[in-house]
């Protein structure tokens, strides 16, 4: 690389304009609204998985007490 690539071209660094605050205010509320679409969907997978895992657990807990290895189950 050369020290060129790191310098911004100065005809296109004149051409920079701020953006208004709505167009940013927009376009965060479309980020969070995809962000919490994926966390929605991600806690939909996972959960039922974790439910049934404890579900197995509390099934094995029962037949060790069950059995008489109730001080043995941990």
């Amino acid at each position: 690389m050369s020290d060129n690539e790191d310098r911004p071209i100065p005809g296109l660094a004149d051409l920079e304009t701020p953006v208004s605050e709505s167009f940013l205010q927009y376009f965060r509320r479309k980020i969070y609204r995809r962000q919490a679409t994926a966390q929605l969907t991600q806690f939909s997978m996972t959960m039922p998985m974790a439910i049934f895992v404890e579900f197995l657990s509390i099934i094995g807990h029962l037949f060790k007490v069950v059995d008489g290895k109730k001080g043995k189950s941990r």
